[in-house]
């Protein structure tokens, strides 16, 4: 089996060495420059399909299936785009790379991510989980990627059922609704 793949976070720290060495040079340090939110890391990381694929083959090395699938993916690809999410950790009797409450409570209390009621001001990386099956159990979640039809609020997403696919905001059939997202803090 081969080797796990770096996190995409080793750009980040090809950057700041390209930075101090410019810095060095010149004799003049250049303002930092502000991180950018882990959200939009992860959105960054999955604009490219091939990310997307080494997320899913992770996932079925750990969790040997992508059916019921939606919090091992978006954990999983939180840790691919260098987002501390342990695989095999548990809050509350909850695995928080395996359930939804667990996955919320986590990315909440551990990490800071706030909540995101308003589904029209989603940004690209937000995680968005939808109507409860039971309460504090979220139906599913998945990345928010973008916008196919703002207007009629069908984005596009990412989870375990697909990559960069169109997702009515609004349930409807066998669709849950939107609930909220998560946001990750600066």
């Amino acid at each position: 089996m081969a080797p796990p793949r770096p996190p995409c976070h080793i750009h980040r720290v090809r950057a700041a060495a390209i930075a101090i060495v410019l810095a060095m040079a010149t004799g003049v340090a250049a303002e930092p420059a502000r991180p950018p939110r882990p959200s939009a890391t992860l959105a960054a990381h999955l604009r490219a399909r091939a990310h997307d694929r080494a997320i899913r083959a992770d996932v079925l090395r750990w969790h040997h299936t992508m059916r019921n699938g939606c919090v091992a993916y978006a954990s999983t690809a939180l840790r691919h785009a260098g987002i501390d999410v342990p695989e095999r950790g548990v809050l509350d009797g909850d695995g928080v790379s395996r359930l939804t409450r667990g996955f919320v409570r986590y990315l909440e209390g551990e990490l800071g991510w706030r909540r995101v009621t308003d589904a029209a001001t989603l940004a690209p990386g937000d995680l968005v989980f939808t109507t409860d099956v039971i309460p504090d159990y979220p139906a599913h979640v998945f990345v928010f990627l973008g916008w196919r039809s703002r207007r009629h609020q069908v984005a596009l997403i990412a989870d375990n059922t697909g990559y960069r696919k169109a997702r009515p905001l609004a349930a409807g059939g066998d669709r849950d609704g939107f609930a909220f997202a998560l946001r990750a803090p600066r």
